[in-house]
């Protein structure tokens, strides 16, 4: 009994140092590494923005616009976002309002070719638009585009009031024509109410850009850009005093566009109204129908024979 009384102490004794041993262990264990905290980037969104200080009036190109990445939640309503927003949407716009450089470039501020108000933004400080009556033949067969320039003729008939009356001397009637042009270097705003800028993008590629892959996609094709062959109205931007002679001389004749070269004349009369040219200065066929006449001298005493043109 003693035996059996000391090998049940003895392995009592073992189990309590293991279990001291364990606990012991388990004491001195480095406590394990909480979770790491992951903390999540701010969303960043690239929009469109001013490449530089822009103004009314500034045609957008490719020099004014640059993407620049914003941190937060960017609504689409009013900005232009890369990936769903091209910059070629913007070339030709203009702006209601200045514009500082790195400021968003939003569709409250800026006016399309076509929109309303466009007229008006790209009017230069002082200018007046102003819209006359024309034709196939006085537009020049729909060759004027916008943006170009263009001198103003006006051409009078009044037919009520031939030059001279019917004579001995002058059997055919002449009539009264006559032409002027009244006003000069004007450039031309708007064909009816298609507008246009100076900023052409090339209309047979497309946007060479990865991000707008997906926008490409779904974007129908441009259609091919055609040009009325006349137009009934052109607007034009002159100064105030222009605008009432335009006024006043589309209520007497018609008027005519002289389309100008690109190259500026060196040489032009800006201020005032050229010569009249009158019939007899642009033709002689009348001239040609005249009677002849023939001068008579006898002795001292002179006088005039009259023959009838054959």
């Amino acid at each position: 009994m003693k035996v059996n009384a000391t090998y049940v102490l003895a392995g009592a004794l073992v189990l309590a140092g293991l279990v001291a041993l364990m606990v012991r262990s388990h004491l001195s264990a480095t406590p394990p590494a909480p979770p790491p905290v992951v903390i999540q980037a701010p969303e960043q969104t690239a929009i469109l923005v001013a490449a530089k200080d822009l103004h009314p009036g500034d045609f957008i190109d490719t020099a004014s616009l640059r993407w620049q990445v914003v941190e937060g939640t960017v609504s689409r309503n009013f900005n232009f976002i890369r990936g769903k927003d091209r910059q070629s949407m913007l070339l030709g716009a203009t702006l209601r309002e200045p514009v500082a450089q790195g400021a968003p470039l939003t569709s409250n501020v800026l006016v399309k070719p076509g929109e309303p108000g466009f007229v008006a933004a790209v009017l230069r400080k002082g200018m007046r638009a102003i819209s006359i009556p024309t034709n196939a033949v006085a537009s020049n067969s729909g060759l004027v585009a916008a943006g170009d320039r263009v001198d103003i003729i006006l051409s009078l008939r009044r037919d009520e009031q031939p030059e001279l009356p019917p004579s001995r001397t002058q059997p055919v009637v002449r009539p009264m024509l006559a032409s002027q042009t009244i006003a000069r270097d004007l450039r031309v705003l708007a064909l009816n109410n298609q507008t246009d800028t100076d900023v052409r993008p090339r209309r047979d590629v497309e946007e060479d850009s990865e991000q707008d892959a997906n926008v490409l996609s779904r974007t129908p094709a441009s259609t091919s850009s055609t040009r009325t062959s006349s137009y009934q109205t052109v607007t034009v931007e002159v100064t105030p005093e222009q605008a009432e002679v335009l006024a006043v001389a589309k209520e007497v004749g018609m008027l005519h566009l002289a389309l100008r070269s690109a190259t500026p004349d060196a040489q032009d009369e800006k201020q005032g109204h050229s010569r009249v040219t009158t019939l007899s200065q642009s033709t002689t066929i009348y001239n040609g129908l005249s009677s002849h006449q023939v001068k008579v001298y006898h002795g001292e005493q002179k006088g005039v024979l009259v023959f009838p043109a054959r």
